[in-house]
């Protein structure tokens, strides 16, 4: 089972696309912008979707991708996220003003888009993937995900600032292989972060210090037209090395 990098920036521009991770052929972890460079065939394989959280960078497609799939009657895609997303997406965006409400049509009983609640410790089987729900600190509720496989265990924060729980967890995951954490902000903004609920380079530094040596560390979320200056930043407060997350990238898992 692969999972692919569709898009991992914190913002549009030219080659950049927003998060979203593609889990074999018909799973989402979250569901921005990055999902537009799908085939129509891939897009309809798609039938379930876990989402970090409501903001838009991550949730931008799913009305378009739940609107595809109606049209071409591919039956109900479930999300899984927490409560408090799937109400702030029913009242804001599947509201009948900026999108129909796909979760009650084209019936209460078969509609094209079906909320599943998830919260932290909770552990959904896909296709031998067991996905794991993570705490996550940001400016509104929110996860991450641990993805464990065969092959590898990916750990995803989705959006976070500083987190201990996040990181206790990961302390205890022996299989742990990468984890993709954000860093959004440079150092020189450190208040606008915490408001925010992000990372910057300082913030993240000690919270992956206790990361064994042999676990991969990647960076994904950065502002466009920032990339170096926050790549100069970690180089200087991680001490480890980090790869820059890339659209296009997988892992097998």
């Amino acid at each position: 089972m692969r999972l692919t990098v569709l898009g991992c920036s914190g913002g549009i521009a030219a080659d950049l696309r927003t998060t979203s991770l593609l889990l074999g052929t018909h799973t989402l972890i979250d569901c921005g912008t990055g999902v537009g460079d799908l085939s129509l065939a891939q897009l309809l394989a798609i039938d379930t979707v876990f989402l970090t959280h409501s903001h838009l960078d991550h949730t931008a497609l799913l009305p378009m991708l739940a609107d595809a799939r109606l049209s071409h009657s591919q039956g109900t895609l479930t999300v899984h996220t927490r409560p408090e997303t799937s109400t702030a997406l029913c009242q804001h965006l599947f509201n009948g003003a900026l999108w129909p409400d796909y979760t009650r049509m084209p019936s209460d009983d078969q509609p094209a888009l079906r909320f599943a609640p998830l919260q932290v410790g909770d552990v959904r089987d896909v296709d031998g993937i067991a996905i794991v729900a993570l705490p996550a600190n940001h400016s509104v509720p929110a996860l991450g995900f641990l993805l464990r496989g065969a092959r590898r265990t990916v750990a995803f924060s989705g959006d976070t600032g500083p987190c201990p729980d996040f990181w206790a967890i990961l302390a205890c995951e022996t299989g742990l292989t990468d984890v993709i954490v954000e860093t959004t902000f440079a150092n020189a903004q450190h208040q606008a972060a915490l408001r925010a609920g992000h990372h910057t380079a300082a913030t993240l530094a000690p919270c992956a210090a206790g990361l064994p040596a042999s676990v991969r560390r990647w960076i994904t979320h950065l502002e466009p037209g920032h990339e170096a200056a926050l790549g100069a930043e970690l180089n200087a407060s991680l001490g480890t090395p980090f790869q820059l997350l890339q659209r296009g990238n997988d892992f097998e898992l």
